[in-house]
């Protein structure tokens, strides 16, 4: 019965401010701790790495929906023609 309310608990609206809870968090600590060895030009810029990482993402799911949509769907009967 524990488990039922856990997941009850849980619901897609918690999970997500749990999950943005967290990211928040993670790029207010990376203003926040210095950094001591300094490798790449966005290893200067707080937040950088993680502004990156969050465009690259975005960007993976538009060319993989556009090559999606472009070569791999297909119409019902495209082998019909």
């Amino acid at each position: 019965m524990k488990l039922l309310d856990l997941i009850q608990f849980l619901s897609t609206k918690t999970v997500k401010k749990i999950a943005y809870s967290v990211l928040v968090l993670l790029i207010a600590v990376d203003f926040i701790i210095p950094r001591h060895e300094i490798h790449f030009f966005g290893d200067k810029i707080p937040g950088f790495w993680s502004l990156f990482g969050f465009i690259a993402c975005v960007l993976i799911i538009i060319v993989s929906k556009w090559i999606g949509h472009m070569g791999l769907m297909k119409d019902e009967n495209y082998y019909d023609k």
